[in-house]
């Protein structure tokens, strides 16, 4: 198995934790932080951001960013430049029990979770969470750095921009585009475009734009 780090930890690292000794593919190293926790599983915090160039020249050249995202992302995007910047690659991580459908394109850094379901002709760009549960139909795209949350359903040939939130539980009816940096409240039902930078609940007509 090869190894890898994580990097930052929380509840979202603990479902990456899972999915990864689910899968067998990676040792997982440790985890960094910006202050060292209790060991969870046996890992332990091997000190903050600044021992991955450290890391880096040990040999150890894979890391996952393991910090969730709703709705403010700077973080997220902070840490994946760094890791990019040191040369480490930063791999999908898949679930074992999520159905992916076989012309689905993943990028890096995605997080495919629990019992999700990615099917026919789907894209999902950079660094993007698909949580537990998820339901992303065919032709849908979802763009870098969104979260598409517990239970959420995008119906066929949906489009998410980028930094996108949609809340757990969520459903977006077919054909319907989500501009960049919206936030979807959970439990909501889209029925129309969504414009740029909006956040929005509930039943979503786009009457109020």
């Amino acid at each position: 198995m090869e190894d890898i780090i994580l990097v930052g930890f929380g509840g979202h690292a603990k479902s990456v934790v899972d999915s990864i000794e689910s899968s067998g593919i990676y040792h997982i190293v440790g985890y960094t932080d910006s202050e060292k926790t209790h060991d969870y599983h046996g890992y332990q915090c091997i000190g903050t951001d600044e021992v991955l160039n450290e890391y880096f020249k040990y040999g150890i050249h894979k890391a996952f960013i393991a910090v969730g995202y709703l709705g403010k992302g700077n973080l997220r995007h902070h840490l994946y430049e760094r890791l990019k910047q040191i040369g480490f690659q930063i791999p999908a991580i898949i679930d074992p029990t999520a159905v992916v459908g076989r012309d689905v394109e993943i990028g890096e850094g995605v997080y495919i979770g629990k019992k999700a379901v990615i099917n026919a002709g789907v894209r999902v760009e950079k660094m993007s969470i698909i949580n537990t549960g998820a339901i992303v139909e065919h032709e849908s795209s979802v763009g870098e750095f969104s979260h598409i949350a517990v239970g959420s359903i995008l119906c066929g040939n949906v489009s998410i921009g980028k930094e996108c939130l949609i809340g757990a539980g969520t459903v977006v009816i077919q054909g319907k585009k989500i501009d960049d940096r919206v936030i979807i409240g959970a439990g909501s039902v889209v029925l129309s475009h969504v414009p740029k930078g909006k956040t929005v609940y509930g039943v979503v007509k786009g009457t109020n734009w």
